[in-house]
């Protein structure tokens, strides 16, 4: 499962309303994070790389830029370093929640041990997730990162939740299957526990939503305030429209 599909998880099981509609901010080109603070942008075959000095590489000759220039990109460095890490993060919370959904219902059923299936494969999803966000050790932010969410992932993103859904709804099944046939429920109580752990799970579904919607929504702020900047970066510097990482 790529990392998209792990973020349209996190962002379409918090969120009814699609992300086009919410954040207008797309990604143009992929851009990296190397661990000594590089920042590369990758178009085709051309490449624009700040190096953890400042200095600035278009195809491999460096930039002569004037002090006012400097600190641009000195500032935009630092926030495109800052916001990569934040997406990371973004994927974390959205594992976080789901782990912390199927923890409410084990406590809810008394029923420790019995949906280590689901959280397997929650900790699947999510450790596959995290390696796409890296190319060795360098982390990545692909091109069209947040359009493709009301495209292809919610397509992916439902495929994924039906089989959760069997999986998860299995294992409550038979939790309280194996409890009435040791005499622990009668079938009214069957019944009525597990229309009680639904109500749960709608009020946790609903706690995470508000949690991660703030969250998506400050994401989307930063990346605005960043495509705002990188606006004026290219006006300062003209060698660098070629090479655009957020739009509006």
């Amino acid at each position: 499962m790529s990392a998209k599909k792990m973020i349209a998880t996190a962002m379409l099981i918090i969120s009814g309303n699609a992300w086009a509609s919410m954040c207008p901010v797309n990604v143009e080109n992929d851009v990296l994070l190397t661990q000594n603070g590089e920042v590369k942008v990758e178009k085709s075959q051309d490449k624009l790389r700040i190096d953890q000095d400042g200095r600035v590489f278009v195809n491999g000759k460096e930039l002569q830029l004037t002090q006012k220039q400097k600190e641009a990109i000195e500032r935009y460095q630092q926030q495109v370093s800052a916001y990569i890490p934040e997406i990371v993060d973004f994927t974390d919370k959205g594992i976080a929640a789901a782990n912390d959904f199927v923890s409410e219902i084990e406590t809810s059923f008394d029923a420790k041990g019995s949906f280590e299936g689901v959280k397997t494969k929650i900790d699947e999803y999510g450790h596959t997730a995290k390696q796409k966000f890296y190319q060795g050790k360098d982390m990545v932010l692909e091109h069209d990162f947040f359009k493709e969410v009301d495209t292809t992932w919610k397509q992916d993103f439902e495929v994924m939740m039906q089989s959760m859904d069997k999986e998860l709804f299995a294992s409550v099944f038979n939790s309280l299957s194996l409890k009435m046939q040791e005499g622990e429920l009668n079938f009214t109580e069957l019944q009525q526990q597990f229309a009680d752990v639904q109500v749960k799970i709608k009020e946790k579904m609903k706690q995470h939503s508000t949690e991660m919607k703030d969250e998506a929504q400050n994401l989307c702020d930063s990346a605005k305030g960043i495509a705002q900047d990188e606006q004026q970066l290219h006006q300062l510097i003209p060698e660098l429209q070629a090479y655009p990482v957020f739009s509006i």
